[in-house]
């Protein structure tokens, strides 16, 4: 049997937004060629923790770490470019439907990396996307990030019909059969039911 290496882990995380706590003393540990899955109700922290994984929100106490290696909002610049993300809005994606366009020069890294990362500020959203082009939007960011090793998911079924679910799952997993991490946040009992691993978030 292959040797898995761990990738990416949370010890005894307590991550707060404001005075509120949203995940505290959250211990895990997402391993190589795995699809681990974060579940929980609206507002557990899920979006939070991922958020943090990328290094836009730090822990108030305990660590993440990548490789072994510390994550921090300082150091997460260099671990970013490991990661491939696919929003809950995927229409924020659509831009890579369409010829692209140059980016502005002032334009900061938090809002171009990958098309777009979640942020803690109001935006003004693109139209919606049909399920279909939810899917296609997937599958090519998927594909074009063949050199990332870790694959990031925001509720990636939210609109998505059981048929169409299934899909993404099967994309999901494919992307975990080619010795990539791949954490999905999600409520859907679809994607939990698929997962290699589950962790569970409690509303605080």
């Amino acid at each position: 049997m292959p040797k898995i290496f761990r990738m990416l882990e949370f010890k005894d995380a307590t991550i707060k937004v404001g005075e509120r706590v949203l995940v505290e003393r959250l211990s895990l540990i997402a391993k190589d060629g795995e699809l681990t899955c974060v579940t929980g109700p609206e507002g557990s922290g899920k979006t939070t923790l991922l958020r943090t994984l990328m290094g836009f929100l730090p822990v108030n106490e305990g660590f993440v770490s990548v490789d072994g290696e510390l994550l921090t909002i300082h150091s997460a610049h260099a671990f970013r470019k490991m990661m491939v993300y696919l929003p809950q809005q995927m229409q924020l994606l659509a831009h890579q439907l369409r010829e692209p366009e140059p980016l502005e020069p002032e334009a900061e890294e938090y809002v171009v990396w990958n098309g777009v990362l979640p942020s803690v500020t109001k935006q003004v959203a693109p139209e919606p996307l049909n399920a279909e082009e939810i899917m296609m939007l997937a599958e090519k960011t998927l594909s074009e990030a063949n050199d990332k090793s870790i694959v990031i998911a925001d509720e990636p079924t939210s609109l998505l019909s059981p048929e169409l679910t299934m899909r993404m799952i099967q994309l999901l997993r494919q992307q975990a059969e080619m010795g990539k991490t791949v954490l999905v946040a999600s409520r859907k009992p679809q994607v939990v039911d698929y997962a290699d691993k589950v962790i569970r978030l409690e509303t605080r």
